[in-house]
């Protein structure tokens, strides 16, 4: 009897020490401990504070975001840095006592701090918020180059043969404040050997952001079409550009300025004209469905002499990846041109239909 009671009281004793063990694992493992006005307590790590909250990884792998005016008591096993309102800041390792203040000792003092006057926290192994913002911002006002090119091939055989090519070259220079656009494209279109289309089209756009939604802009294009009696047709444009609104699935921008509208035609009897015009302009993006992207853009380039002789240019498409780093895509749409008072024997509204693969590169 002895012996078994001698075995009891041993497995008894294993019991309660491997539920100990599972009490104050939590406690080894993720030493950081709050206790919140609630009555809760959470032990984890924690990883910085920033606008009112505290960032708290719990033993459950999961981060939370905790308000610092919630907080009663915090403890820390290693070391951690405080800034409060008033920009001191404070290192050293947290201790919970007493309650409802941030305590911090070091070798040389101990300090305190009222948990809604903390502006900051942050690790020893993490980036003063500071620094980071300061990173942030050096980031935005940092230029860099995004380009594309796409090539366009539709062609057929039959009762008639035709093949047309098109191609096109997209760069941006930009950061959040500025953005320079250039763009050049050809495309060509032989039915029967006659040629139907022959058309070079070149621009470059700046822009500048000097409001929070508010920018100026200042724009010029070119454009030779041989076919369409076009020697060269330009437009110089300057004015403002405004955000109508801007979230994660669309965004629409306007754009109101006053233009130049240069023409030099290979029509017979016509001079060259230079006549002063204004520039309207909407663009519009919008994500559809996953993946899926629509992408408009409208100008309308009246002239200030006479408003029912304008020029309105559009590229309306949809946009979808093939590869799943979106380096790839199509872009389906139809662009053009509708001119009120054309050349000779020319239609007013010259309108191509593409489907083009582009890849994106810096």
């Amino acid at each position: 009897m002895a012996t078994w009671l001698s075995g009891c009281t041993m497995r008894h004793s294993l019991l309660l020490i491997w539920t100990s063990l599972l009490v104050l694992l939590p406690s080894y493992l993720f030493a950081d401990r709050i206790e919140t006005k609630d009555g809760s307590i959470i032990y984890g790590k924690v990883i910085g504070a920033l606008d009112g909250n505290l960032s708290f990884e719990t033993s459950y792998s999961c981060i939370v975001q905790i308000p610092l005016k919630e907080v009663v008591s915090l403890s820390s096993s290693a070391n951690i840095s405080v800034r409060d309102e008033e920009n001191n800041t404070i290192f050293g390792q947290s201790i919970p006592q007493p309650k409802n203040r941030l305590n911090l000792r070091n070798d040389s003092r101990s300090s305190n701090i009222a948990f809604s006057n903390v502006q900051h926290i942050w690790t020893e192994d993490s980036v003063d918020p500071w620094v980071m913002q300061a990173e942030e911002k050096k980031l935005e006002l940092l230029m860099k180059w995004k380009s594309s090119i796409g090539f366009d091939l539709v062609g057929s055989s039959g009762n008639s043969d035709s093949l047309g090519i098109g191609l096109r070259l997209d760069s941006t220079y930009s950061n959040k404040f500025n953005e320079l656009d250039l763009f050049l494209s050809y495309n060509t279109q032989t039915t029967n050997g006659n040629t139907e289309t022959d058309e070079t089209k070149g621009g470059v756009a700046y822009d500048s952001l000097f409001e929070e939604r508010l920018a100026w802009y200042v724009r010029t294009d070119m454009e030779h079409d041989p076919i369409e009696q076009i020697n060269l047709r330009s437009t110089g444009a300057l004015g403002l550009k405004y955000d109508l609104s801007e979230n994660e699935k669309y965004q629409v921008s306007t754009r109101l300025g006053t233009a130049v509208r240069y023409e030099d035609s290979t029509a017979l009897r016509t001079e060259e004209k230079i006549d002063p015009a204004l520039d309207f302009g909407l663009e519009y993006t919008h994500l559809l469905i996953e993946s899926l992207l629509l992408e408009s853009e409208l100008t309308l380039l009246p002239k200030i002499e006479d408003f029912s002789d304008y020029l309105f240019n559009h590229d309306t498409a949809i946009i979808f990846p093939i590869l799943e780093d979106n380096s790839w895509y199509i872009r389906s749409g139809l662009s053009g041109t509708f001119d009120s008072i054309p050349k000779d024997d020319t239609e007013k509204m010259d309108m191509k239909y593409y489907f083009r693969v582009v890849y994106d590169f810096e």
